[in-house]
Formats: structure tokens, C-alpha cells, sequence
């Protein structure tokens, strides 16, 4: 893998969270811990390992307490309001030059990390680009490695004799100390100590994976317009998630990939509502005998890994895809001589197709969980915030009733902010407004909330299949007598 041009990243931030359940848009996070190393490994600065105070409004999954040992007892006991906890990470985050490394981060801690600054009115988006920052995800590097050069490290294995990518089980395999699985300092440690090994031993793939945070190398890679191997978001074990693709089309941030293990030809044979039919199918439409388009989505700000696909291209691999190498060309040909307008007509179905399953004009029940639905906050909208987070909490309860503001809901979002975090500040209506909308959550499920009756049938479950984390369930128990106490 031949190296790119990096103008990015002065030092990697290591980092995990243990949270209270897995839903990244609903549970909240419990515990932080990271640390700042230069490009060499080189740790620099204090490490960080903090723990955030849950708020009222809120039940943890009982569950997810099992499994880390974190109770919310000891999160009220130790930690800080969730408005400090994430204005601490933010900064570490936000600073010039630093690559945000985790494991499995793109998938769920990145979410836990955007839906927590946005609850407190921090910018989900800025502190990943721009500066010279940027995100990798150690998850992916990981199974690049299993995919191209797998005998850097010992790899284990699962009962059924597929590989794991378990960050502790990779640890174990490999003699890396992780002193405590699902505590978040000990797991961004067991992430650096894995990234370390892979950085001495196989400098040049390293510095091919550092080069893919920057998403110019990724579109320069694409622009060249050659077959690509792309390292898939989900596991394939026989292709070891890899799949032979050619760039067809771009929108934005995203890359349209046709799979040259399916013949193109065969796209211009299909009527239009055949190709509308085929961009979303089910399990009966599968069992129908319908396939899904051949389409892979690429984000070129998402880390994505892929490689050109000639140099490792030969016999093993063709045999592994069903594809010979001279498929692989004359495909990839054909795909660069079509006419652009057709894919991205395509493309254009897509879009019409997927706005018109997801889009709603319903108003979020929680602005809180509306993210990605309600579209980018405004320069306006995102200045004042900006402005009400560098006040007091009397004089951000007082001024922001003053403000208008152009993104729907951002009132509410802002009054929830300060009744998590400034209760002092609140006035008695605000005070009762804030009762009613909890009450609805925690015994009403609204919104998909967790409920009282939810969380006790889960405790008295947890006991059954967990007799040794006793004091554990007593005291997650405890939490959830305390909170019930304010709605009998």
C-alpha cells in the first residue's frame, strides 16, 4: 500500500465510554476515559477518567450496569452534571490536530459523543474536520489488517471458528494488558497498546490507515477512477468483508460504488420500477427472489478503507469473489465509459424513494433525539448558543426567552438543558413543564423512553440470571426507588 499525503492529525486522542444502554440516541453516558499521545506513540499530557451524573429525567438500562459494574448511585456520587462532562471532552476533541481514535467509535461512541453535545448545545459536528482533525476507528483498522496482512498478530477464534474482533479478546491472544474490560480507561489503554503493535510492525499499512481520516486521499483515491477493494460496515467472513467495487457516482460526502461481482450490463436491461423495487428489499423480497442493487454507499468522511484492487488482486482472491481478474477490468472499463447521467438518475430514484419512507412533517416528540431529522442548526441559531453557553444559569434562564430562533424546537431544547443541569434556575412553570414531560417519559414510555415498569421487571430478571452481581442490582434498584418516590 503505497503512502498518501497526510496534513492532518498532530497527535491521536484515545478514547472509550461506558453508558447506561445502547440506544445512542436515548441512553446517556456514564463513564469517560482518554488520553492524548503524539503520532509516535508518545503519551502526552494527564489522562481523563470521569464519570457523568445522571439527570431526572432519565433511567438507566439495569443491564448495562451488570455488565460494566457502573451503578447511577455512583455516577451522582462522583461525577459531574452531563453539561461539564461534555464540555471536558469536547475541548480535548476540538483541539488542532488531534485524530479521535476508539474502538467501534464510528458506530457508537461517535453517536453517544454527537447526541450528548447537541443535548448540551455544543456543536455535534465541529470538532471532527477542519484544523487538522479527524476520526479513525481502530474497529476498522483491525479488520483491514485481518483482510491484507494477517499474520501481524494472533487472532482468536469464536466456538463456531470465525474469527473475533473483540477488542478483549485481541488483547488476550496477543499478551496486551487490559486490566479491566468495560471500564473506559482501561479499554482506550487496551486500544493503544493494539494500535502500537500494529504501528511497529507494519508501519507503512499504518500509515495507509491514518491517511484514509483524511477524506481528500480518500476522493483523490476514488478520482482515479480504478477498481477499489472496500472494507464493508458489516462482517463477511468469507470475503473477510471485502468487496471488489468501481466509483460511479458522488453526492456530497457520499460515494456510489457498483459491486463488480455483479455484471453491470444487466442494469441497463431494467425498467425503472424494477430498479426502484430493488433499492430496499425485505426478507420476503429476497425470499422472492428479488436482489438487492448492487450499490455500495461510501462516506468519504466516515473513515471508510479501501485500497486499489490490482496489486492484490490474484488467483486466491479471484477464486474468494468468483470474479476473475480480467472480469474485474472489463467491468471496470464498462463502468468508466458509461454515461455519468445514468447513475445519477439512479441516484435520484434513490433520493425520491428514501425521503419518501423516512421523511416526516410531524413535529419530534423529543427535539433531543431529533438529530438527524431535523436538518443543520443555522450560523444565527448555532452563534446564540454559543452565547447562552457562556453565561450563568440565571442569566441563560433569563435571556433565552428573549431569543428567536429559526430551527424548530430549539426553545425546548435549551429549557431541557437547563433543567438537567441548572434546576435553581428554573422558573415554577418551567418547574411544572418539566414534571409533565418526565412523567410521560418515565411512567408514559413516550418516545420510546424506558419506564418504571420496564426497568423493575429487568431488575427482578437481572437477579434471577445474576446472583453474583448482587450488590450491584440492589443498588441499581435503590436509584430507581429514589427517582420512583417523585410520581406515587
Amino acid at each position: 500500500m503505497s503512502e498518501m499525503p497526510q496534513d492532518i492529525g498532530k497527535s491521536f486522542y484515545w478514547y472509550d465510554y461506558e453508558t447506561f444502554g445502547t440506544d445512542t440516541g436515548r441512553d446517556r453516558p456514564a463513564q469517560f476515559g482518554g488520553f492524548r499521545t503524539d503520532r509516535n506513540f508518545v503519551r502526552k499530557g494527564k489522562e481523563q477518567l470521569i464519570y457523568c451524573s445522571p439527570a431526572d429525567d432519565y433511567l438507566p438500562n439495569p443491564e448495562a450496569c451488570v455488565l460494566t459494574g457502573i451503578t447511577p448511585l455512583t455516577c451522582l456520587t462522583e461525577g459531574e452534571p452531563e453539561s461539564l462532562f461534555a464540555k471536558r471532552i469536547y475541548d480535548e476533541f476540538k483541539r488542532p490536530g488531534t485524530i479521535v481514535m476508539g474502538y467501534n467509535n464510528l458506530k457508537f461512541d461517535d453517536e453517544i459523543s454527537r447526541y450528548m453535545f447537541w443535548r448540551n448545545l455544543i456543536n455535534p459536528y465541529d470538532r471532527e474536520y477542519g484544523e487538522g482533525r479527524a476520526k479513525m476507528d481502530m474497529f476498522v483498522v483491525v479488520r483491514a489488517l485481518y483482510a491484507f496482512k494477517p499474520e501481524t498478530i494472533n487472532w482468536p477464534t469464536k466456538e463456531d471458528g470465525k474469527i473475533s474482533f473483540k477488542l478483549e479478546h485481541l488483547t488476550k491472544v496477543n499478551g496486551l494488558v487490559h486490566e479491566h474490560a468495560h471500564d473506559a480507561l482501561s479499554d482506550a489503554k487496551a486500544t493503544y497498546l493494539l494500535a502500537k503493535t500494529i504501528y511497529e510492525k507494519q508501519p507503512k499499512f499504518w500509515s495507509y490507515c491514518v491517511s484514509l481520516s483524511d477524506k481528500n486521499n480518500v476522493l483523490n483515491l476514488i478520482d482515479e477512477q480504478v477498481p477499489l477493494l472496500y472494507l464493508t460496515n458489516y462482517l463477511i467472513h468469507e470475503t473477510k468483508s471485502l468487496v471488489p467495487v468501481f466509483p460511479v457516482f458522488r453526492e456530497g460526502n457520499e460515494v456510489f460504488c457498483w459491486d463488480l461481482r455483479e455484471d453491470p450490463k444487466e442494469l441497463l436491461a431494467l425498467s425503472e420500477e424494477e430498479i426502484k423495487k430493488r433499492f430496499y428489499v425485505n426478507k420476503e423480497d429476497i425470499a422472492a427472489g428479488i436482489k438487492p442493487l448492487p450499490i455500495k454507499e461510501v462516506k468519504v468522511n466516515r473513515f471508510p478503507f479501501i485500497v486499489k484492487a490490482l496489486p492484490y488482486y490474484r488467483e486466491t482472491m479471484a477464486q474468494m469473489f468468483g470474479l476473475s481478474r480480467e472480469q474485474l477490468i472489463e467491468r471496470a472499463v464498462y463502468l468508466r465509459e458509461l454515461d455519468k447521467g445514468f447513475f445519477a438518475n439512479i441516484v435520484q430514484m434513490r433520493n425520491d424513494i428514501k425521503r419518501e419512507r423516512y421523511s416526516t412533517n410531524e413535529t419530534p416528540t423529543d427535539i433531543e433525539t431529533s438529530l438527524y431529522s431535523g436538518g443543520f442548526i443555522g450560523e444565527g441559531d448555532r452563534f446564540k448558543l454559543e452565547q447562552l453557553r457562556q453565561m450563568d444559569e440565571y442569566e441563560l434562564s433569563e435571556k433565552f426567552r428573549k431569543m428567536e430562533f429559526d430551527y424548530p424546537g430549539l426553545d425546548k431544547l435549551i429549557m431541557h438543558y437547563i433543567a438537567r443541569n441548572y434546576p435553581e434556575a428554573m422558573t415554577q412553570q418551567d418547574s411544572e413543564e418539566w414534571y409533565n414531560f418526565k412523567y410521560q417519559h418515565l411512567v408514559g414510555g413516550l418516545n420510546k423512553a424506558r419506564t418504571f415498569e420496564e426497568f423493575f421487571e429487568t431488575i427482578e430478571r437481572l437477579r434471577q440470571e445474576h446472583p453474583d452481581k448482587e450488590d450491584v442490582i440492589d443498588e441499581v434498584y435503590e436509584y430507581g426507588e429514589q427517582l420512583k418516590d417523585d410520581y406515587e
